[in-house]
């Protein structure tokens, strides 16, 4: 119930036009372009709700999420590795949308301009089954992170296990 208020919250304030990016007052965790720019992905956090919404840049979504921290899933970088990478998953019903970004740190540390070094990807799986992989387009990356995600699942009293590499009640 929560999470249908909050999208009629957000859905109600917002214009065709507005419906790209970040609403209000949120914390973009995610931006990026796929098939040549015609198409942006979006991930934000507003308080307690991350919101995803995947459709045609400049336009209306074709599909918008929201869900309440404790229903995503989210995987931390462990903070090893050549890579930087964390991915997280919003669920409906039998449907899976990964977002997940990943950037070589050691190319990363040489460039100043680490947006061509972020990669990107959307995955959508149906009972776990890959129906499709979308690239993000080059540059196209936002270098936000997931942190605040990470904390605002803490706040809703999850932990990581960083044994088990899964949230657990706290």
């Amino acid at each position: 119930m929560r999470t249908c208020i909050a999208v009629l919250a957000i859905l109600s304030h917002t214009t065709p036009a507005q419906a790209e990016g970040c609403f209000g007052a949120g914390t973009e965790l995610f931006h990026c372009t796929v098939e040549a720019g015609r198409k942006t992905a979006d991930v934000c956090l507003q308080g307690d709700v991350a919101v995803y919404r995947f459709g045609p840049t400049g336009g209306e979504a074709d599909l918008l999420l929201a869900r309440g921290v404790d229903e995503v899933d989210m995987t931390p970088w462990p903070g090893v590795g050549r890579t930087i990478w964390e991915d997280m998953t919003f669920h409906n019903g039998d449907h899976g949308y990964t977002i997940s970004r990943a950037m070589d740190r050691m190319i990363a540390e040489d460039d100043p301009d680490q947006s061509m070094d972020m990669r990107g990807t959307v995955v959508v799986t149906k009972r776990n089954e890959t129906l499709s992989e979308l690239e993000c387009d080059p540059g196209s990356v936002s270098f936000g992170d997931f942190y605040p995600l990470f904390e605002a699942k803490e706040a809703a009293g999850q932990c990581w296990d960083r044994e088990a590499f899964a949230w657990a009640k706290c």
